[in-house]
């Protein structure tokens, strides 16, 4: 055990973190995770009894707080920042989005500059932080690696939109890692992974199905007899995908100081509510009835090439819906 490598995940606790920590360990990695109280740690793991005793925990209350960080960090050969704020109804844009995911990203770096042993950094971004609001989303107009979120910083302190604020505070963040980098020449270098709508199975403490994820969130509304009429159109990828990808991108050389988008493919609600109401025909008073609204051909795309070209492999849509479709259902049982 002594031999395996280790690897800090901040955020552990979270949506995206919980699984990357159980990705990493089914990969061979021995993990510690940053939680902000031994409580969410336990929760954690009464949730998922296989990580009982197989991932140890660093009590970081506040993502910018360096000298815990550094303690976390001590004696790891690669760390996955994965925490960071996900706001979208905010009233300060600064101090609530802005301040604590480029700060916190930069505090992260300067604590792995601190441990020797540090090979590789890969942190959580997303797709808003490529995304041109200010492009037609229905000119089919194709997204890579290579895109940038245009907004201005004085832009993103007065924007009341939540989303352009969110989209602006993971640019800035992702900017300040790559400068950190190019400016104070690390002992490691950094890749930064660009998901948009993540769903999957929820394996992480959340305190009602109100507090789930806001993709999964979506999801719910449209699975637990809300009755909602479903025509949302978006990009999604699996969260174990999504979680593999940071394991992926720990050691691939081509990544280093790079950037991954990873999409699945579209996310169209009326498609989710046909299938699951198909494989759960005891369901269709409970899962929405499809809209009479046919799918945009022309919305903008993801080009996930890289991703595929370096051996990326992601789960179908079908399983996709089915596993999350089953997991948040019964997740839904413990608060009856």
């Amino acid at each position: 055990m002594s031999n395996q490598q280790l690897a800090l995940v901040t955020g552990v606790s979270g949506f995206i973190g919980a699984h990357v920590a159980v990705c990493l360990l089914n990969e061979g990695y021995r993990v510690r995770g940053t939680v902000r109280s031994m409580e969410k740690a336990n929760e954690l793991v009464h949730l998922n009894p296989g990580l009982k005793d197989k991932i140890e925990f660093a009590i970081v209350k506040d993502i910018v707080d360096l000298s815990a960080l550094k303690d976390a960090v001590k004696e790891c050969d690669y760390v996955c920042h994965v925490a960071s704020p996900v706001l979208v109804d905010v009233h300060d844009n600064k101090t609530e989005l802005l301040d604590p995911a480029i700060n916190g990203t930069l505090r992260v770096l300067e604590a792995a500059a601190s441990e020797p042993k540090v090979k590789r950094v890969v942190i959580t971004s997303s797709f808003v932080a490529l995304r041109n609001f200010s492009i037609d989303p229905n000119t089919g107009y194709n997204y890579t690696e290579k895109d940038w979120n245009p907004i201005s910083y004085e832009e993103a302190l007065t924007t009341k939109n939540g989303i352009f604020a969110y989209g602006a505070s993971k640019k800035f963040a992702e900017k300040a890692a790559h400068d950190f980098v190019k400016e104070k020449h690390p002992q490691y270098d950094i890749c930064t992974i660009n998901p948009p709508f993540v769903l999957g199975p929820s394996i992480h403490p959340i305190n009602s199905m109100h507090s789930l994820s806001t993709p999964n969130k979506i999801f719910w509304n449209l699975i637990n007899g809300s009755k909602t009429q479903p025509s949302l159109q978006h990009w999604k990828v699996d969260v174990r995908d999504l979680a593999n990808a940071h394991v992926f991108a720990l050691k691939n050389e081509l990544l280093s100081n790079g950037r991954l988008l990873v999409a699945q493919g579209p996310f169209f609600s009326n498609h989710l509510c046909k299938m699951l109401r198909e494989h759960f025909s005891e369901k269709k008073d409970t899962i929405s009835e499809p809209s009479d609204v046919p799918f945009n051909e022309n919305l903008y795309k993801l080009d996930n090439s890289l991703s595929k070209s370096l051996g990326l492999k992601y789960h179908s849509e079908e399983q996709t819906y089915l596993d999350t479709a089953l997991n948040l259902w019964e997740r839904a049982k413990q608060f009856l």
